[in-house]
């Protein structure tokens, strides 16, 4: 019995959403258990996972949520994050699934957590901001914010991530609460 070509696709697919799951979920407010799966390659993993499946929303979605809860308030992590070239991973994930809002609001998240200026940070954070601008974080972030208008956290880490890196076009504004 051969399983149809698209079957297998499927099937691998699934399985790398759910390893994304996986590890967040193992890791979610543990940092010790955080540090272990970085240590032992599960945000490799993760990461691999959105080049893989570039263009798979539920694999995006999950593996966003998983890089997010190993990297948030988490020096380390993030420190190994971006030594992965993972600002740029994410900005690609998010420039090929833009029509995800938790797509959205995962990348957006963990690139807002990324670019603040935290005390007793190991990197200085405008040589991150540097990265991020490189990578396209000015066209991702206002792409999502416009696909988005009425999602609060997305349109307001996004307004700060663009004052903060020096966007100087039109900074898309909040839509979620307006009266007509």
């Amino acid at each position: 019995y051969d399983d149809p070509p698209e079957d297998k696709e499927r099937f691998c697919a699934e399985l790398q959403r759910k390893g994304c799951l996986w590890v967040g979920a193992l890791a979610d407010e543990d940092k010790d258990i955080a540090t272990k799966m970085v240590d032992e390659e599960g945000l490799q993993a993760v990461l691999d996972a959105t080049e893989w499946y570039r263009h798979h929303e539920d694999v995006a979605n999950w593996a966003l949520w998983s890089i997010f809860i190993l990297c948030y308030e988490h020096m380390g992590n993030k420190q190994e994050l971006i030594r992965m070239n993972g600002i740029q991973r994410i900005c690609r994930v998010m420039k090929n699934v833009p029509n995800c809002p938790e797509v959205a609001r995962h990348g957006i998240g963990t690139l807002f957590d990324l670019l603040r200026q935290v005390p007793g940070s190991v990197k200085d954070v405008s040589q991150i901001r540097m990265i991020a601008l490189n990578a396209g974080i000015h066209d991702v972030v206002k792409n999502a914010m416009v696909n988005f208008p009425k999602s609060l956290e997305i349109v307001m880490m996004g307004q700060q991530m663009l004052i903060a890196t020096g966007y100087q076009g039109d900074i898309p504004q909040y839509e979620g609460n307006r009266n007509h």
